[in-house]
């Protein structure tokens, strides 16, 4: 049985905030360009159990919200590494991501991600066609479909579709997604993207190949999504969008990130590399080399970053503290005792004399790292 602490941790981080705020607070911070505000967010990522995983998913995708879709290349590739790093440290310590998660080297690579991606020039992703609109326009695309007026078949998808395995509907979702890649027709575009991930969620969506990487596991592994996926993988390639290492790091991301970004992270994610790919295609330009990494600005988020830790561990303890004991409570009334403590707390004004964020650590049973 769980207790009261880690059932806490598991729906809220070390502040007590709950996670769809904190997600929705770093993007929305990101695509500002705050930097302060944005390092804070992540900081509490970093912070809270369960957080460093989420964190990944969360400036990946601000990477396709923001940044992707016009396909600045070097973020991937770096955000890639520093998971790799990250994730190396957690097998050396034998599993125990308490005792990696808020060190040095982690509260580096996250506050260097995230200035990058608050640095960066934003281009936001265009607004998709919601699944009503699918609906609505569905059954006047079947009959256009069956009576001959659907693209024809597109190199990509020939050379992705396996017959034996992947269902007919794939190969003509794919064919009339890549023609209107490949002319330039980004509403259309959008639509069979949108289509697709409503297709996903059906009980009758067609067969499909397994190409799903080994992190992705469960039925997600056979998501139509990864058709899709190897379709714009294919172009990227053929249009030379970027450089290979740096392509096979955006989908390397998208399987490590597959089940924390959910539905929606992911059709954002193959969303952007897709108007990416459909600029490129009507530009018909060989492609820019990498804007320089914006290193003085990294540099200089690095200098407030002992801050804003301590400005946690202080809130931390302050919210602990005044966590309501009460005994013989329900879950649902200890849940929302909980609560009210939290919106009482974020009416204060938080002190900033913390300097460690263990003193918060020693306050939690369970929160302390393992010798």
């Amino acid at each position: 049985m769980a207790t009261a602490t880690e059932s806490t941790a598991a729906k809220h981080s070390l502040c007590g905030y709950s996670w769809g705020d904190l997600t929705s607070a770093l993007l929305k911070n990101i695509a500002a360009g705050n930097m302060v505000r944005a390092q804070r967010w992540a900081a509490e990522f970093i912070c809270s159990e369960s957080g460093l995983g989420r964190l990944e998913a969360v400036l990946f995708h601000a990477w396709a919200l923001y940044v992707g879709p016009q396909q600045a290349p070097g973020w991937p590739l770096a955000w890639l590494k520093s998971i790799q790093h990250i994730r190396s440290l957690w097998a050396k310590s034998g599993g125990d991501i308490r005792t990696v998660r808020n060190t040095p080297s982690v509260r580096q690579s996250a506050a260097e991600a995230v200035a990058w991606l608050v640095l960066t020039t934003k281009k936001p992703l265009p607004t998709l066609p919601k699944p009503e609109d699918c609906f609505r326009e569905s059954e006047a695309m079947r009959i256009r479909l069956k009576n001959g007026g659907g693209a024809g078949d597109q190199a990509s998808v020939k050379r992705v579709w396996v017959p034996n395995s992947d269902g007919h509907d794939l190969k003509t979702i794919g064919n009339e997604f890549e023609a209107a890649l490949r002319g330039n027709q980004q509403n259309r575009m959008l639509f069979w993207i949108v289509w697709l991930c409503t297709l996903d969620s059906q009980k009758d969506c067609p067969s499909i190949k397994d190409r799903a990487p080994a992190e992705v596991t469960g039925k997600q592994r056979k998501s139509v999504l990864w058709f899709l996926g190897a379709v714009i993988d294919d172009l990227m390639r053929e249009m030379r969008m970027c450089e290979s290492p740096e392509i096979q790091a955006i989908f390397e991301l998208l399987g490590i990130t597959w089940m924390k970004l959910a539905p929606r992270g992911r059709r954002d994610v193959l969303a952007s590399l897709s108007v990416g790919l459909q600029e490129r295609s009507a530009k018909l330009l060989t492609y820019p080399p990498p804007p320089p990494r914006p290193q003085a600005g990294i540099q200089s988020a690095m200098a407030d970053i002992d801050k804003i830790y301590a400005e946690i561990a202080a809130e931390a303890k302050r919210f602990i503290a005044e966590m309501p004991q009460i005994t013989g409570l329900t879950a649902e009334a200890a849940a929302a005792a909980a609560e009210a403590a939290r919106l009482a707390l974020m009416k204060r004004t938080l002190p900033n004399s913390m300097d460690k964020l263990a003193i918060a650590y020693s306050a939690v049973p369970g929160f302390l790292p393992k010798n």
